[in-house]
């Protein structure tokens, strides 16, 4: 695939399994823990996509692709969020910050493996085909459960 993904998100294990399973379908995955390291690493390297995680502290998702929509190096890379949060697709809209997809947590993965093989494609959501849910979620989606229940 040879495609270059950034993940951002301050779950190290969510980060880890996403990481483990993008890796394997011959992604190239470059990881940050919060936005403002995205934006430090975008400086210097420009990905061909990047999923974003909106609940994150300093500062969230929305105001990392704020700021990386005011750059000439970052303001074309495509995006896909994900969230728990349930508003993310009114969100995305009324923000018009050219949002690709969205994506809920807990993560489907066959959904977000769909996502961003479109997204890099250059398709628009709703292929219309059922997607299957890979079973490494399982993983992903128990730490996600934990991370939820210690805060």
């Amino acid at each position: 695939m040879d495609s270059t993904i950034l993940l951002v998100d301050d779950n190290k294990f969510i980060v880890d399994g996403l990481k483990a399973i993008l890796s394997k379908k011959g992604y190239h995955i470059l990881v940050t823990y919060s936005g403002e390291e995205a934006l430090d690493l975008m400086e210097r390297t420009v990905p061909d996509l990047i999923l974003l995680d909106i609940s994150m502290e300093p500062i969230d998702g929305w105001e990392t692709l704020e700021r990386a929509r005011r750059r000439p190096e970052s303001a074309h890379i495509p995006v896909i969020i994900f969230s728990a949060r349930k508003t993310l697709p009114e969100e995305a809209r009324r923000k018009s910050l050219g949002v690709a997809d969205v994506i809920s947590k807990p993560i489907n993965t066959g959904l977000l493996i769909d996502a961003i093989e479109r997204t890099l494609k250059g398709n628009r959501p709703g292929t219309g085909k059922k997607i299957e849910p890979d079973l490494s979620e399982f993983h992903i989606n128990i730490g996600f459960e934990r991370h939820l229940a210690e805060h």
